[in-house]
């Protein structure tokens, strides 16, 4: 149950950076075309610094939350714990994930109360062109927060059952995992082709080629 719940949040989790990334690139796109113009026609896109500010940024910071959480990339400091045992290790980060998961429940709330009022009042910025409608960029902050706290909920789960049974109920989705998995996987498929004097292996004998 734990790991069909865990799959179900990876793949929105992705989902939902995956269109942070295309935010990322349609706002490459839009400053790139802006600064072009202006200093090749003078006529920049009307109200970009707006649109950056009020929907690119906040989607950048927010979005990715879930998948940052998920792989483990939120910043840790080892200073003291390096050298402790792989269980006391997991008693600590289970501590940080409670506080964690609190901390980042209160954001959620805060942040979906907000949203729901600025939807409703249909929330817009006056620029000097034309008012643009921002109610739509408060979501990126409830919907991140969320992915996050679903997260560091399932990791407080899965580091109480190491501390206490010492095993993992959840697979590691950790960049350093996912390179060691990928460095494993080519060494075997090296040794698959190579025969033990290091020979390139042919047939399904696995002779050496003459």
């Amino acid at each position: 149950m734990l790991r069909a719940i865990e799959s179900v949040a990876s793949r929105v989790s992705g989902l939902v950076a995956m269109i942070g990334g295309i935010i990322l690139f349609v706002m490459m796109v839009q400053v790139s075309l802006d600064v072009a113009l202006k200093y090749l026609l003078n006529r920049p896109i009307p109200s970009t610094l707006e649109i950056v500010s009020a929907y690119y940024m906040v989607a950048l910071v927010f979005l990715p939350l879930g998948v940052v959480t998920r792989d483990h990339e939120l910043l840790e400091v080892e200073l003291f714990t390096q050298h402790l045992p792989p269980r006391k290790i997991a008693f600590f980060k289970l501590l940080g994930c409670v506080i964690g998961a609190v901390y980042v429940f209160f954001l959620f709330k805060e942040g979906i109360e907000e949203a729901f009022h600025k939807t409703e009042i249909g929330e817009v910025w006056e620029t000097a062109t034309f008012d643009i409608p921002v109610w739509g960029a408060r979501w990126f902050y409830p919907i991140g927060t969320f992915l996050m706290g679903i997260y560091l909920v399932l990791y407080a789960i899965e580091n109480f059952v190491f501390v206490t049974r010492g095993e993992h109920v959840l697979p590691d989705r950790s960049l350093k995992s996912a390179v060691e998995a990928a460095i494993a996987d080519a060494e075997r498929a090296t040794s698959h082709t190579r025969g033990d004097d290091g020979s390139l292996g042919v047939g399904k004998g696995g002779g050496s080629a003459e």
